[in-house]
């Protein structure tokens, strides 16, 4: 199941810039996005918690491990990302900021040495390169502001990925941690977004659409189901299965915006679903070594 809430919630992370571009194009901006995102997503939440009759209040030492995670590791990886879609194509945004899976793999082996594996190295090298060849498959113009935009996203996001899989925040209630995450990020982008006047309250229909559409598919849904996925295997493995998230943008702009695949793409592409499944049998290996071990143990 974790395997599937991760894919899951690739899937609907890649519909993010299709849905900001729909905002953006009505005439809103990235901070304004963003508020209204987190802001309708965390009251959803609050009115879910209550009705299931979840206690909302946490310790100060959590409330403070969640302010952390939200505000540096979610809603400042959110503006940088976003804010890059304003200088390079989304779907370079988008690739570029899957460095991330590379980053939790790394900072997990040196911080927290965790193994690795030759299958896990060999999968997270070819999703690694499948990333690099989408990447460089799309054709726009290269904004170095936007690169730096983009690549600073996946690297707060691979140190938001490693905090929620740790322990004190593993025994939270997925919603709950979804909840704070989205409403501190929703404060914190408005502080963000007050101070550099860049806040728009006079939304057009089509923005509004776009706006509710990524609090409710990518921001309800999509972090709910990363958290989860992290909490039933680990972010390391939860972090590569989201590279699901770039086909389901390629796959889109073909769709919605008549883009064409090219050969070069549908490499890409191949690459990144086969790194999914060589993790997959990685984990599925593990998981049978593990019954073994308990099994000889008894």
């Amino acid at each position: 199941m974790g395997i599937f809430y991760a894919v899951s919630s690739a899937v609907s992370f890649g519909f993010v810039p299709v849905f900001a571009v729909v905002a953006y194009n009505a005439g809103t901006n990235a901070v304004t996005v963003l508020f209204f995102r987190f802001l309708i997503a965390s009251a959803i939440l609050a009115g879910i918690l209550r009705y299931r009759k979840v206690e909302l209040k946490v310790s100060r030492k959590l409330f403070s491990r969640l302010a952390y995670v939200g505000i540096a590791g979610y809603a400042v990886t959110c503006i940088t990302l976003f804010v890059s879609y304003n200088y390079i194509s989304t779907g370079l945004a988008m690739t570029l900021h899957f460095i991330y899976p590379a980053v939790v793999a790394v900072l997990s082996f040196f911080i927290f040495k965790e193994k690795m594996p030759a299958l896990k190295i060999i999968a997270l090298a070819v999703s690694i390169i499948g990333v690099y060849i989408l990447a460089g498959n799309i054709g726009s113009s290269v904004d170095l502001k936007g690169i730096a935009l983009a690549l600073a996203s996946g690297i707060l996001y691979s140190i938001y990925t490693i905090e929620i899989g740790k322990e004190e925040l593993m025994a939270l209630d997925g919603l709950l941690i979804t909840f704070y995450i989205s409403f501190l990020s929703a404060v914190a982008i408005f502080i963000f977004g007050t101070a550099t006047h860049n806040l728009i309250f006079t939304l057009k229909l089509p923005a509004v659409l776009g706006i509710l559409a990524l609090a409710l598919v990518c921001t309800v849904f999509g972090i709910l189901a990363y958290n989860k996925s992290i909490q039933l295997i680990g972010p390391t493995y939860a972090a590569v299965f989201s590279t699901v998230a770039p086909i389901t943008s390629v796959i889109l702009g073909i769709i919605i915006f008549d883009e064409s695949l090219s050969k070069t793409a549908a490499i890409g592409s191949f690459m990144i679903i086969a790194s999914v499944f060589l993790f997959s049998y990685n984990k599925k290996v593990k998981t049978a070594e593990t019954e073994i071990v308990d099994v000889s143990k008894n």
